[in-house]
């Protein structure tokens, strides 16, 4: 196991444990000298180095990327259509293909290009994994965070973006460590390849924040307010420069090499749930989390868009037509059309 040691839980496995930055090839090659490996799975760093100082020195290499690598998913104006593909497969266009490429997707696209081309020449057998949103105990964004708190705190409310209709697709921790282990277990079927992974179930922002109210046990009422006014809110769900929708196929991995999600989203969430109350994150323990718990602020927000609706009810009211059945459905038999003129 090779970390920074900037964040050393207790109860780590009796495994040789190195401290050393494996952002740089300098630091790795100090931590690791010319010790060579049969495997090597990076979870993080960068993944350029990573491929580029263990070629030759592992004969397997499992990198985690991200769907970032997709076009669309970071600024998805520079899409046509606009955004991400919906249930993008492993094949599906990337960012180099966006009308003006984003330099963060690019990075990632190119690192996991450049390990695969290197599997591809000998250097070792590689496979690449595409994590979407990931979530469970000791994760790095305490998502749940943001329902349970508000519950803890006696909350009657909670805002979510454009009514909570946006699809991320997430993975539990454990089914994103069964995914790798998979790869591990198969070196050749899985050597050259890039995998999505994404749980068997998903949930739509609102579903999930159901789901997590009615794990806590408790109730909030679920208000929908425009996306553009209520960015705060935004940043609670969603990954800095991400926007809805993200969805992927992740059926590849369950195809060729037999994956298996070994928790369901809601077991996975209860989980979250129960350590994140014996765990209550703090600002020193997750110093990049963004909810601000602004509740004054979200009252005379709630407050303003409430006026704001019927200000524009007010002068533009729109009154739906009346919606039939497009086929007919005649009262009386008849080969002509019916009452409706159908």
């Amino acid at each position: 196991m090779l970390h920074r040691g900037a964040h050393e839980p207790a109860g780590l496995p009796e495994v040789r444990h190195l401290h050393a930055d494996p952002h740089f090839p300098e630091t790795l090659a100090e931590a690791v000298g010319d010790h060579e490996f049969d495997l090597v799975v990076a979870t993080y760093g960068r993944m350029r180095v990573t491929g580029e100082f263990f070629a030759g020195r592992t004969d397997q290499l499992i990198c985690v990327g991200g769907v970032p690598v997709y076009r669309g998913f970071i600024e998805p104006q520079g899409s046509k259509p606009w955004g991400m593909k919906v249930n993008a497969r492993e094949d599906s266009p990337m960012a180099d293909t966006a009308e003006v490429p984003a330099k963060f997707a690019m990075q990632i696209l190119n690192a996991e290009r450049g390990v695969l081309e290197r599997a591809a020449n000998g250097a070792y057998r590689a496979s690449y994994v595409r994590y979407p949103q990931i979530y469970g105990p000791r994760n790095i964004v305490p998502w749940e965070w943001a329902v349970l708190k508000r519950i803890q705190d006696g909350r009657p409310y909670m805002i979510l973006p454009d009514d909570g209709l946006w699809v991320f697709f997430r993975s539990a921790a454990r089914n994103a460590a069964a995914a790798l282990m998979c790869i591990v277990d198969n070196p050749e079927l899985a050597d050259g390849e890039s995998y999505n992974i994404a749980d068997d179930d998903q949930f739509s922002m609102r579903q999930w924040a159901e789901v997590v109210a009615d794990i806590a046990g408790g109730e909030l009422e679920f208000i929908g307010i425009p996306s553009l006014l209520a960015p705060s809110a935004v940043n609670e769900f969603l990954a800095p420069a991400s926007r809805p929708h993200m969805m992927v196929d992740a059926s590849k991995i369950r195809t060729q090499l037999g994956y298996r999600d070994v928790i369901s989203a809601y077991d996975a969430l209860a989980e979250t749930v129960a350590w994140l109350r014996e765990n209550p994150p703090t600002p020193e323990a997750y110093p990049m989390y963004t909810g601000t718990f602004d509740y004054p602020l979200e009252d005379r927000l709630v407050a303003a868009y409430s006026r704001a609706v019927e200000a524009v009810q007010a002068e533009a009211p729109d009154t739906a037509p009346p919606l039939a059945h497009p086929m007919p459905h005649p009262k009386l038999p008849s080969l002509t059309g019916d009452e409706r003129g159908r």
